[in-house]
């Protein structure tokens, strides 16, 4: 199951769709069947990309944005409609299966940790440690998932420099979700660092607010830029609280 919220933010980005495309469509569907169930927000679109399962409107519509059937999204989630009786469900009218399109083997199955990632961004971890294959024991005793999410910083990812270096394992407060105007901080190592979600996939860095606007600002010494993005088109995952780093970066293959 920890493998869904994978296999359907690659389906979005194989037909190369926004969250706001999702969102739209989602919509659309929700005032013509005249269902609010239907919808798909951004923050919910960020939730089951993480691994959370919708309920059967959203999987329906889910069906429809990718224009798979419903079987097949089903299957993403666990669910195998031929074998429960109890699930008397057809697919859209709208949907259609594209040549090359899912196929119940790749569905069902499991990829390994190192497979299905790509090291240079920002990748959510599965709320089940002990699936990492990346921590030892004792961490993974101390690492609370009920309550933080857990996160690899990509090996290009130089946003907050020494403070977060390349490949560190991040752990985020799900309930520090609100950014705040403190300026309590007395040192950069003391301003709070944020996690957030947009369409063009994770951020971590310094955040402000200015009304409509989102400011997330890298570290002085990152070759990244400062980013603007629109408040509404924003999700913010939490605060990052606790940082783990190896001082030598995992080998990387471009095969």
């Amino acid at each position: 199951m920890s493998d869904s919220g994978q296999i359907i933010k690659r389906l979005r980005e194989q037909r190369n769709l926004k969250a706001s495309d999702v969102e739209r469509i989602s919509r659309e569907i929700w005032e013509r069947k005249n269902n609010k169930d239907y919808y798909i927000g951004h923050a919910t679109l960020a939730d089951i990309e993480a691994g959370s399962i919708p309920g059967i409107y959203k999987i329906e519509s889910l069906a429809v944005i990718f224009r798979l059937p419903l079987r097949e999204i089903l299957l993403v989630f666990g669910i195998d409609s031929r074998e429960t009786d109890q699930l008397a469900i057809e697919p859209p009218r709208t949907t259609v299966l594209e040549p090359g399109g899912l196929l119940e083997t790749e569905i069902s199955f499991r990829l390994n940790f190192d497979s299905r990632v790509n090291p240079r961004d920002i990748n959510i971890l599965p709320p089940k440690p002990e699936e990492w294959g990346i921590a030892p024991p004792a961490l993974i005793k101390r690492l609370q998932p009920k309550r933080f999410t857990y996160a690899i910083l990509g090996i290009d990812d130089d946003s907050m420099a020494e403070i977060i270096p390349p490949g560190s394992l991040i752990e985020i407060d799900r309930e520090q979700n609100v950014i705040r105007q403190d300026l309590s901080w007395r040192t950069l190592r003391e301003r709070p660092i944020h996690l957030i979600w947009h369409d063009e996939g994770y951020s971590c860095g310094w955040c402000q607010l200015d009304r409509h606007e989102l400011t997330v600002s890298p570290h002085p010494a990152s070759t990244r830029r400062v980013r603007h993005l629109q408040a509404r088109d924003v999700t913010v995952i939490g605060r990052v609280i606790h940082a783990w780093c190896s001082l030598q970066l995992p080998p990387f293959s471009a095969s």
